[in-house]
């Protein structure tokens, strides 16, 4: 296991932070899709652990984990960011993306407040659903995709949810004919690395070592 890097915060830093998200992925690449009010922020991704599999990986594996901010709505109008670091004010929308490859990553995305009048505590989302792509051999996933919505952001609708999943699938290499789908709203269940169980057609958790 290789450790990159580690991400501490203090009590006071909650005063700074209005939202706060961990993204774990073993084996495959995942995106999130926040959407929440109005925000003047400094927003940041940043890859707070990444591991190597060492069995069942193919010749000349290629190793890597990266997170970063895709896109961004500001002011209403859509933005290509790409980068691990974004200066707003008017944000409400957010996509995030952590690419892994032979291995298990978790990344680390914060929104600090620049206005100085937000105190905390970080807010939690009103609404969660994970699009998850799972390989009928072994029921090991493939891809993933998150919608989460905070109080006063637009709504991310099912449809929207699966629809953005099915998009993003060529970029990954895959083929939705090839794969099982699953959605879940369990807040729980979209927080955790998950397999889906091939008997019990149920999301169950991946065993991993982070």
């Amino acid at each position: 296991m290789r450790e990159c890097h580690t991400w501490g915060l203090t009590e006071g830093d909650w005063q700074l932070i209005v939202l706060t998200d961990t993204i774990h992925t073993w084996g495959y690449s995942a995106t999130v899709h926040y959407s929440h009010a109005a925000r003047s922020v400094v927003a940041q991704s940043a890859l707070a652990l990444h591991t190597e599999f060492n069995a069942n990986v193919g010749p000349n594996p290629l190793y890597r984990s990266y997170g970063l901010l895709r896109t961004a709505v500001i002011g209403g109008t859509k933005v290509t960011v790409n980068g691990p670091t974004l200066v707003a004010a008017g944000l409400t929308e957010l996509h995030v993306e952590l690419i892994t490859d032979n291995g298990g990553s978790v990344a680390v995305v914060n929104q600090f407040d620049t206005t100085g009048s937000f105190t905390g505590p970080p807010e939690e989302p009103i609404s969660v659903r994970r699009v998850s792509f799972h390989r009928p051999s072994n029921g090991t996933t493939a891809y993933a995709h998150t919608a989460k919505v905070y109080a006063g952001g637009r709504d991310i609708s099912e449809g929207e949810a699966v629809a953005t999943a099915r998009a993003a699938l060529p970029s990954q290499g895959l083929d939705e004919a090839n794969l099982i789908m699953k959605v879940t709203t369990d807040v729980a269940l979209a927080a955790r690395v998950q397999r889906l169980d091939l008997e019990t057609n149920a999301l169950v958790d991946e065993p991993t070592i982070a």
